[in-house]
């Protein structure tokens, strides 16, 4: 069976310039995430809590702040997560803001849920891929907000646990005018990717391709030195129209508004017996250097 459309890109705040903090209460933000905590939590792992609480006699809460490098137009969320109580019960809450600087400061505002309260036990192993929870907001934001509470539990105790959060959406107009954009070579137009690109089921045993481009988006300046790679055991890309298929690539420059010669990415699936469910490989282009 399909998944279901993906609603936007997911942001890779682990290496895109974003940060990750946590604390208790939306008032009290205490602790920066490692750069490998932000990449388990942007990841798919449901078994190590990246973020966690577990206590007796007492509530918990665990607020969760991304910073993003630029304001983004949210359009979903990416979600692995499991609350329990013996008390009253539990909650997430979700809010946004286009201009704080820490977390703490500037205008709040939460955020549009059309499915309802989020679920608190989010765990199945392709649920943040089949369960991806609508999430907008009033306007474009910088910073997301994430509030998992679990109420007073007596002696059994309450719980937090936290593995993963996704982000999707695209950037908001006008942010960051040089950079390096993904183009959908095999579509009318080569428009860029509002979503990621999804090679949908795949059979046992067979092979597709689909075509890319990169754009630069700057108006002067030109991008030295692209590091394209693409580390998975069912992808590679060929830069030659097929004559070789590598994991990695470099591109020397790219004039301002320079789009960059076809890209072939191709998804082999190994014949039977192979695991079922879904994965998000990562393609990553790395600018060495603006001029």
């Amino acid at each position: 069976m399909p998944y279901p459309t993906l609603p936007g890109r997911r942001f890779e705040y682990d290496v895109g310039g974003g940060s990750v903090y946590y604390g208790n209460d939306v008032n009290d933000i205490t602790t920066p995430l490692t750069s490998e905590q932000m990449a388990l939590l942007n990841g798919i792992g449901n078994t190590s809590a990246v973020i966690s609480k577990d206590v007796t006699l007492s509530e918990v809460i665990r607020t969760v702040w991304v910073f993003l490098p630029e304001r983004y137009v949210i359009a979903g969320l990416g979600m692995i997560h499991k609350l329990s109580t013996s008390g009253d019960g539990c909650s997430i809450s979700i809010a946004g803001s286009a201009d704080s600087t820490n977390g703490l400061d500037g205008t709040w505002i939460n955020a549009t849920l059309s499915n309802g309260a989020i679920p608190v036990n989010m765990t199945d192993d392709d649920v943040w891929r089949d369960s991806i929870q609508p999430c907008t907001f009033s306007e474009a934001i910088k910073v997301l907000r994430v509030r998992y509470f679990s109420s007073y539990g007596g002696i059994g105790g309450s719980r937090v646990f936290i593995y993963a959060l996704h982000i999707y959406g695209v950037k908001a107009a006008g942010e960051v005018s040089d950079d390096i954009l993904f183009l959908d070579d095999d579509a009318s137009g080569d428009p860029e990717f509002i979503r990621d690109l999804d090679f949908g089921d795949r059979t046992e045993g067979t092979t597709v391709t689909h075509r890319i481009k990169l754009f630069n988006s700057s108006t002067t300046k030109i991008a030295n030195n692209l590091t394209l790679s693409l580390i998975d055991v069912d992808f590679t890309f060929s830069m030659d129209e097929g004559a070789t298929w590598v994991t990695g690539a470099t591109i020397t420059s790219l004039a301002p508004q320079g789009t960059s010669a076809s890209i072939l990415i191709k998804n082999t699936i190994p014949p039977p017996p192979q695991m079922l469910g879904p994965r998000a490989p990562r393609f990553e282009v790395t600018i060495g250097s603006w001029s």
